[in-house]
């Protein structure tokens, strides 16, 4: 346990989760590893493309019934008696709840990443405790407004950490990647991954083959949905 890691009887707070289960990561910089994901219902976009839109969309879902208010003391010791060293943090958008991600955290004593859209900075505390921040900034295929899905503010706070990655959904490459591009020129966001919308395993193999090569010749890099191809969670 390191010195930034509280004991359990040391944590405070809740936190409003949508779930929480063991699998292994599906996309990103790293796939494959075995991990415990803890998912923050709740969020500030509305993403066309969605998956989870139980954690959001409370005219299709009852808030009461997708979601759970969690103590966070309660959470570390789920997360530590879990046999991986690994957390991924997600949602919804964790971001609205950092007081929670910074003690849960702090308190798990496992690496942890958080996995973002960019919109909202982390405090200096919860950044230094974040091994790997994956931003998935939203693109105009997103159905939103660009003022409200790209804050670059936020993403230089983010560049500055130093332990960020910028992942982006692509649903049709002829028209995202310039965007895409774009966005990475203007913001100085790298490394790059783009990542196939899919939520079957022909589309999302379908979409890794029309990404191969245009992100090969950009620099970039391309994330599977390995989740997807295998059924797992």
């Amino acid at each position: 346990m390191s010195a930034l890691t509280l004991a359990p009887d040391q944590v405070e707070g809740s936190a409003i989760l949508t779930e929480k289960f063991e699998s292994f990561q599906g996309e990103g910089p790293w796939t494959g590893q075995r991990c415990v994901f803890v998912r923050f219902s709740r969020c500030n976009l509305r993403c066309s493309f969605c998956d989870t839109p139980e954690s959001w969309d409370w005219s299709r879902y009852n808030p009461t019934e997708v979601s759970e208010k969690v103590p966070v003391t309660d959470l570390v010791s789920w997360v530590r008696e879990r046999p991986v060293d690994l957390m991924v943090i997600t949602g919804g958008e964790p971001m609205l709840q950092q007081p929670a991600m910074t003690a849960l955290a702090r308190g798990a004593g496992l690496r942890v990443q958080v996995e973002t859209n960019g919109t909202m900075a982390p405090t200096p505390e919860l950044a230094s405790l974040v091994d790997l921040w994956v931003v998935s900034p939203k693109l105009a295929n997103s159905g939103m407004e660009y003022s409200t899905r790209i804050k670059p503010n936020v993403l230089t706070s983010l560049v500055a950490t130093g332990r960020a990655v910028f992942k982006f959904v692509v649903t049709d490459p002829d028209h995202d990647l310039d965007e895409i591009a774009q966005l990475a020129d203007e913001n100085e966001l790298a490394p790059v991954w783009v990542m196939p919308e899919g939520r079957t395993r022909e589309a999302v193999l379908a979409g890794m083959d029309a990404l191969y090569g245009p992100a090969t010749e950009r620099g970039w890099n391309v994330s599977t949905r390995l989740h997807i191809l295998t059924g797992a969670r």
